[in-house]
């Protein structure tokens, strides 16, 4: 019994001392970006070689391409997830989705930026455009999505199918107005993560959707754009010290959107367990 003890103490204090490393590096990154913070860092473009001026151009960039990856992948994610979880089960082609998505989930995040350099910026003409860097995003948050949809469907009690089909209902039915609503948390849970990890991707946008500077905003999905993520790694690779601050307050910003998505689908997840 004290040796269960001894070992469960030690097990909780390094969860907490790893808890609060990473609270710590958060907290100091995010304060240390804050400091910079001002009306002109929000509402202005770079000025000066990113020695004055703000960030605006890269926040309305990023929210440009984190709305039309979302807005690619949710409805392919959705419908993936359908399939695989009720029309696909223990058939060859669920299986080979399956493996897809699984070996997608793996790849890392370069090879993505060169899949779609490749494809939708050569071989379609995109170019350089947030078309092209959304679509390459899209398909980088699909396997988050479609898992999370099959996996939230399955776990579905088969008694809420059966009670809805002894209504009367039909299978689109079932599927659409039962088994949607009862998982919308976890689905939604997915997508805010999915989200959150799409926004703060650097190398997939950054060959196929951002430009250097810019000073005026896209006119079209077919025009580049800056992005904060692509922004942080210019700043840091090509200009010196007096542009850092602009480089530690675009990360204050990313950082903070990013917690702001994830704390969101936590607390989703946490009031899902108390549904349960």
């Amino acid at each position: 019994m004290n040796r269960d003890l001894i070992i469960s103490t030690v097990f909780r204090i390094i969860s907490y001392l790893a808890f609060f490393v990473v609270i710590a590096i958060f907290a100091t990154t995010i304060i240390d970006g804050m400091r910079h913070f001002s009306l002109d860092f929000f509402i202005k473009p770079p000025l000066d070689g990113m020695s004055s001026g703000g960030i605006f151009p890269a926040i309305l960039g990023s929210l440009y391409i984190l709305g039309l990856t979302l807005l690619i992948a949710i409805p392919i994610g959705l419908m993936t997830g359908i399939y695989l979880s009720e029309y696909g089960r223990n058939s060859k082609l669920a299986e080979l989705i399956l493996t897809a998505i699984t070996s997608l989930a793996g790849v890392p995040s370069v090879v993505y930026g060169l899949f779609g350099l490749a494809l939708f910026s050569i071989a379609f003409g995109f170019r350089t455009s947030i078309l092209s860097g959304s679509l390459t995003l899209a398909i980088m948050t699909l396997p988050v999505i479609s898992s999370a949809v099959q996996e939230a469907l399955s776990s579905i009690p088969r008694d809420i199918r059966e009670s809805a089909y002894a209504l009367g209902a039909n299978k689109t039915e079932v599927i659409f107005r039962v088994l949607i609503p009862y998982a919308k948390l976890r689905i939604l849970t997915a997508i805010l993560i999915g989200g959150g990890r799409a926004i703060g991707e650097t190398a997939p946008v950054l060959l196929t959707g951002a430009i250097f500077y810019s000073t005026s905003m896209p006119s079209s999905v077919f025009d580049p754009t800056m992005t904060m993520p692509t922004h942080i790694y210019y700043i840091t690779m090509a200009y010196g010290e007096n542009a850092q601050w602009m480089a530690k307050g675009t990360i204050s910003v990313l950082m903070i959107f990013v917690l702001m998505l994830y704390s969101i689908a936590f607390a989703l997840r946490k009031r899902m367990s108390k549904i349960k």
